[in-house]
């Protein structure tokens, strides 16, 4: 059933929820609890119980489903606060981070109606995760200029509201971002369903040349790969970030652009690639130097990638041909998404375990 049945509803909803992140977020001021403690071991928290609470209530709720997901997401969040972490701990660092993308796939289960939600309903939450963060970025954006201008004119007369205003407006207006970007995607669809394929095909290209220009420059610079850490980490962000903009990118194309698949396709060999260089370095760095909890996320993140990309590439490559169509890509895009939530949770739960919390 549709818990909620109109605008009106949904309005109330979203209002409480948004009071219930923000409260959570509040926690380290109302009980004197260490900022630096408390946000990186809970961002899940403030966020994702209320985004996931508000898909489940506007997608064919079910009261069962609802408590297992919000079971799921507390679990992630207590081991988080168990276990030790610090500023030295690459274990709690990958695990704070890897938990952020293991709650958003329970978020995806709430929005697609459980593990059984068909691949259309897949595929739907794509395009929801890329106009969340359009709408979020859009969002924080403009609340940032809001916060400037107003501490910029209390402080025209005399006044520093600085620390009053984030304590008391940025930390309720932040946690909100997600539950009004929903809200504003799903009630103006026409508007958002059209920005998002907009931006999606400008920088495509743009993404396509300069991933291109620096994959060749690089063989000319000073850095070196294999030694420099710094590098080979912008490069995994690099390849991470293109490989998203290609799923997102996907998720959007028809049967008629043809331009795009080619350019999709060339994007994701140049990627693979640029992956294979990654994994061949970190490869020499697993042998030289041994095995680290960073070393084997990003050797397991790239394995991950890469066999993705292959089986895209195939797809693109048989639609460009006419040996397929939307679909299969389609299918080749949400058939492997659990692989992805399959590693998360690895690295959320066991990594810090197998490598003694270090």
């Amino acid at each position: 059933m549709h818990f909620i049945e109109n605008r009106k509803q949904e309005l109330i909803v979203l209002i409480l929820l948004v009071f219930i992140s923000g409260a959570i977020a509040k926690v380290p001021f109302l009980f004197n609890i260490d900022p630096e403690l408390f946000y990186p071991r809970n961002i899940g928290t403030i966020v994702f119980p209320t985004l996931i609470t508000y898909l489940s209530l506007r997608y064919k709720f079910n009261l069962y489903r609802w408590l297992i997901y919000l079971v799921i997401s507390f679990i992630t969040i207590i081991f988080l606060n168990l276990i030790p972490g610090g500023d030295n701990s690459d274990t709690f660092f990958l695990s704070s981070t890897h938990s952020l993308f293991f709650l958003l796939s329970i978020c995806g289960l709430a929005f697609v109606g459980g593990i059984s939600g068909n691949n259309y309903k897949r595929i739907d939450f794509l395009h929801y995760c890329g106009d969340l963060i359009i709408m979020s970025g859009l969002l924080f954006i403009s609340g940032g200029l809001f916060t400037a201008i107003t501490i910029g004119l209390f402080q025209l007369i005399g006044f520093n509201i600085e620390d009053f205003y984030f304590e008391n407006v940025v930390v309720w207006g932040l946690p909100s971002i997600p539950l009004i970007a929903s809200y504003l995607i799903f009630n103006n669809k026409d508007l958002v369903s059209k920005i998002s394929p907009i931006i999606a095909k400008i920088f495509t290209p743009f993404v396509f040349l300069i991933l291109s220009i620096f994959s060749f420059a690089i063989i000319f610079s000073d850095k070196n790969i294999l030694v420099d850490r710094e590098l080979l980490l912008m490069f995994n962000i690099i390849i991470i970030a293109v490989l998203s903009l290609i799923l997102f990118s996907l998720s959007h194309i028809n049967n008629s652009n043809k331009f795009q698949f080619i350019l999709l396709f060339s994007l994701s060999i140049i990627s693979i690639i640029d992956n294979l260089i990654v994994l061949f370095a970190i490869s020499s760095r697993l042998f030289e130097f041994g095995i680290t909890p960073n070393r084997l996320v990003l050797t397991g993140l790239n394995l991950v990638a890469s066999f993705h990309l292959v089986i895209i590439s195939k797809q693109l490559l048989l639609l460009i041909l006419k040996k397929a169509n939307t679909n299969n890509i389609l299918n080749s895009i949400v058939r492997y998404l659990p692989i992805y939530v399959i590693w998360t949770a690895t690295v959320v739960f066991l990594f810090p375990i197998i490598f003694n919390f270090k």
